[in-house]
């Protein structure tokens, strides 16, 4: 369908754009408050110094959430764009997933959904993980799975341009996971002190953030690039 070489030409089209840097100097500026007073709430933390709650990235509410919300809703509505312009399914299938985070991260679904799944999962001897944190890995896995099918069913369908977007986007989400589920697990796994237990919450929220707001830049600089493209006939 494609070569190596063509992912690496659209990638680098999309990342030295105007869109993408323009993108990136609205959010960046924003985000670096929101880190450093993360920062601050974890430094209060360690230290017996407690900080208003709305401070730590990892909180529901919080000012880093919310930005969070935006910027997912916002990826979505770009994607939803995307394929009312083209009708490529891969946007339509990346739309769905960006929805998904905004609901999961406001409403708390996959925590929710591991406390009602871990209720019914007996504790695994020799395992330092509580049953509903395992539950909601399984949820996350789930949804993952759901998705790639779908991703995959659309890059199929997709021209060589497209099935690369969705390669890029797909290599996006995947980091966001690694934070996001992968160093969430690792937080939950086992007693840790304090010290360490900042350190891995932090490594989480903002691996997670940072990969969504690249997600949301891509996003961006995707529609630009398409919006340029005359579109093809049905």
């Amino acid at each position: 369908m494609f070569k190596p070489a063509d992912v690496s030409n659209v990638a680098r089209e999309l990342i030295v754009s105007r869109s993408f840097r323009h993108a990136l100097m609205l959010i960046i500026p924003y985000a670096c408050v929101l880190v450093g007073l993360d920062v601050a709430a974890h430094y209060g933390d360690a230290t017996g110094a407690a900080l208003p709650v709305q401070f730590f990235m990892s909180q529901d509410r919080s000012f880093g959430e919310f930005l969070e919300y935006s910027l997912t809703t916002a990826s979505a509505v770009i994607m939803l764009l995307l394929w009312l312009r083209t009708r490529t399914m891969l946007f339509l299938t990346s739309a769905l997933l960006f929805l998904w985070m905004t609901l999961d991260n406001s409403v708390e679904i996959h925590e929710r959904l591991g406390f009602v799944i871990g209720a019914w999962v007996p504790p695994v001897a020799g395992l330092p993980v509580a049953p509903h944190h395992l539950a909601e890995t399984m949820v996350f896995g789930a949804v993952g799975l759901v998705w790639l099918a779908g991703m995959a069913v659309s890059l199929r369908r997709s021209d060589a341009t497209a099935a690369i977007y969705g390669l890029i986007i797909i290599l996006c989400i995947a980091g966001a996971a690694l934070f996001g589920v992968v160093v969430d697990l690792l937080t939950s796994w086992g007693d840790h002190g304090l010290a360490l237990l900042n350190i891995l919450s932090f490594v989480e929220d903002e691996g997670e953030f940072a990969m969504t707001i690249l997600a949301f830049a891509i996003s961006v600089a995707i529609f630009d690039r398409e919006r340029a493209t005359p579109p093809q006939p049905a």
